[in-house]
C-alpha cells in the first residue's frame, strides 16, 4: 500500500494520523487546524493547489487572532480583529449567518443577521443577560443533548456545532443549569457579532450612498458647464464645495 503524504507539509501520514482526502491527494488535520480549519466540507472538490491557496490565505487571520472574550472552552472572540473561534475553526465576523439552540433536536431559540434572538433574551454584553431560553419550552425531567448550531457563509464549512450536553442529564441538575448558562452566553455573544457586522455593513452602505450622491452632483454641474450654462470657474468652485475642499 502506497504511503500517504500530506500535500501541504510533506509529512508521511501513518494509519492513526489525522488526515483528509482531497481530489488529488491527502492533507493532514494538523495543517488544517493550524489554518483554523476544523472541518473541511466537500473535501473532494479541493486540489493540492486550491488547499494550499486556502491555507496561505488564512495566515493573516491566524496570526492576528487574540481573544478579547471567551465563553468557557466553547467560544473565543477577537473584537479587535473581528474574528471568532469555535473548536478548531476560526471565522471572520462576516462568515456568521445564523444560529439556533437545539435541545433534543428541538429548536429552543435562534438568531443571526437581521434578527434578534427569540425566546426573551436581552443583551447588555456577554455575561449581562436578562431573560432566558426556556420560554415556551415544555418542562421535562431529562435532556439528552443540547447544542448550538452555527450556520456560516463564504467559508470552508457551512455549519459547526457547539455541544453543551451530549448524554442524558437531569434538567434539575447543576450540570444542566451550567450548560444552559453557557448556551445563553454563547447566544448573546453570537448575536452581538451579527449585530456588529450588520452595523458595519449598513455604515459602509451609507458612506457609499453619500459618495454616490456627491459624484452625481458633480456630474450634474459638469454637464451645466459643458452646456455653457455656468462657467468653468463656477463649476470648479462648486466641485470643491461638494468635495469639502
Amino acid at each position: 500500500m502506497a504511503k500517504k503524504i500530506c500535500v501541504n507539509c510533506g509529512k508521511e501520514l501513518g494509519m492513526l494520523a489525522g488526515k483528509v482526502k482531497i481530489n488529488d491527494g491527502t492533507i493532514c488535520t494538523n495543517c488544517l487546524h493550524s489554518a483554523g480549519i476544523g472541518e473541511l466540507e466537500n473535501s473532494g472538490s479541493y486540489t493540492e493547489s486550491s488547499i494550499k491557496s486556502l491555507i496561505a490565505a488564512r495566515q493573516e487571520i491566524i496570526r492576528s487572532f487574540s481573544p478579547t472574550k471567551t465563553v468557557g472552552s466553547y467560544l473565543a472572540i477577537d473584537d479587535t480583529h473581528r474574528s471568532f473561534k469555535i473548536g478548531q475553526s476560526l471565522f471572520d465576523f462576516g462568515n456568521l449567518l445564523s444560529f439556533e439552540l437545539l435541545e433534543d433536536g428541538e429548536t429552543i431559540t435562534k438568531g443571526g443577521l437581521g434578527r434578534a434572538v427569540a425566546g426573551g433574551l436581552l443583551f447588555g454584553g456577554v455575561g449581562a443577560i436578562v431573560g432566558g431560553i426556556t420560554g415556551g419550552k415544555k418542562s421535562k425531567g431529562v435532556c439528552n443533548s443540547m447544542r448550538l448550531k452555527v450556520t456560516l457563509r463564504n467559508c470552508f464549512c457551512s455549519t459547526v456545532y457547539i455541544p453543551f450536553i451530549l448524554t442524558e442529564t437531569k434538567t434539575k441538575s447543576f450540570v444542566y443549569k451550567a450548560a444552559q448558562n453557557s448556551a445563553q452566553e454563547c447566544l448573546s455573544a453570537l448575536q452581538i457579532i451579527a449585530d456588529s457586522y450588520q452595523s458595519m455593513q449598513n455604515g459602509t452602505a451609507n458612506i457609499n450612498q453619500s459618495e454616490l450622491s456627491v459624484a452625481d452632483e458633480i456630474k450634474k454641474f459638469k454637464q451645466l458647464a459643458d452646456d455653457g450654462i455656468i462657467t468653468q470657474e463656477e463649476f470648479e468652485a462648486k466641485k470643491k464645495q461638494l468635495l469639502g475642499l
